[in-house]
């Protein structure tokens, strides 16, 4: 069974590393964090904006991932420009990995809304630990597999987002550089020539005011990689009272996922999501849980689009 169990945790780095439109962990809750899937958000929000956001993925299920991120950005006081920083941790099995980007973006007034280019630089920290895989051919552990081997790779991503108070559509092409990772070694050759693969994440969303109590918010996240199917994320949100977000996601290949969100106040949010597989991987585990914190701070006691729907 512990054989069983570290096969299983190596076929799923092996699968991160190979799943290019999978290959950056994914939220659910994308959609009230938009600055995680388009740096051309940044400053979106009309004041300084932070987000924490904790993702544990196939709970029980040994060498699962789990994920934290930490975000903020803000606009700069003419509203012209937005900044934006980023940290990101992703462990699965005995592969983590560490990333901190820096984020710039450019706005224009565009129609009733504004059309931003944004830019993110980040570096990833990459670290294989290769003492917690028990390899049933020994021999192919000698040498630099027995430890742990750390790789550094730059990225960059470009991206374009548009928004008015009622809709919302953008496009981001990350990875641009193709940065190499994974193990460069002389005995073996394995993941020898992998890269972060380039890949588009499309975005869109609208908000449809039913009445002053009820808000429908259908939005898609789609990302496309060379020669791979299209990851799809389909979602429809019912903003309830201007204070409850309760939607239902449906993800091509998947199966479903419950996000939900409570606006305490003006700078308090929090929101949780759980993944309803419907695939034979759900027999294995206790399912996905993602925990969500957002906070705003009108930083410069301009006047701020309430409620706000993205």
């Amino acid at each position: 069974m512990e054989r069983f169990r570290i096969h299983i945790v190596f076929l799923l780095i092996c699968l991160s590393s190979i799943s290019y439109a999978q290959q950056d962990p994914q939220f659910n809750q994308y959609f009230f964090n938009p600055l995680s899937v388009n740096p051309a958000y940044a400053g979106s929000r009309g004041g300084l904006s932070a987000v924490a956001v904790h993702r544990s993925q196939w709970v029980g299920f040994e060498g699962a991932p789990t994920t934290q991120a930490f975000a903020v950005h803000a606009p700069s006081r003419d509203k012209k420009m937005g900044y934006g920083f980023q940290l990101m941790n992703d462990q699965i099995g005995p592969k983590n990995t560490i990333s901190m980007s820096g984020i710039y973006a450019y706005k224009v007034k565009l129609y009733h809304g504004k059309l931003g280019f944004g830019l993110r630089a980040s570096l990833f920290n990459y670290v294989f630990d290769w003492s917690l895989i028990n390899f049933e051919d020994q021999a192919t552990s000698r040498g630099s597999l027995n430890g742990k081997e750390t790789y550094l790779t730059p990225s960059f991503d470009f991206g374009v987002y548009y928004h008015d108070k009622l809709n919302y559509i953008g496009v981001e092409f990350t990875h641009l550089n193709q940065g190499k990772l994974g193990i460069q070694s002389d005995n073996v050759n394995l993941a020898s020539a992998s890269r972060q693969h380039a890949q588009a994440i499309i975005m869109a969303g609208r908000a449809f005011e039913i009445n002053s109590f009820l808000t429908l918010k259908p939005s898609m996240l789609i990302k496309t990689a060379n020669n791979l199917p299209a990851f799809i994320d389909l979602n429809g949100s019912l903003l309830i009272k201007k204070k409850y977000w309760v939607g239902l996601s449906y993800r091509r290949g998947f199966g479903a996922v419950l996000v939900t969100e409570y606006i305490l106040n003006k700078a308090f949010r929090i929101g949780y999501s759980f993944d309803m597989s419907l695939t034979t991987l759900s027999r294995a585990n206790g399912g996905s849980h993602e925990i969500f914190i957002g906070y705003d701070l009108n930083l410069f006691k301009s006047r701020v689009v309430s409620p706000r729907y993205f």
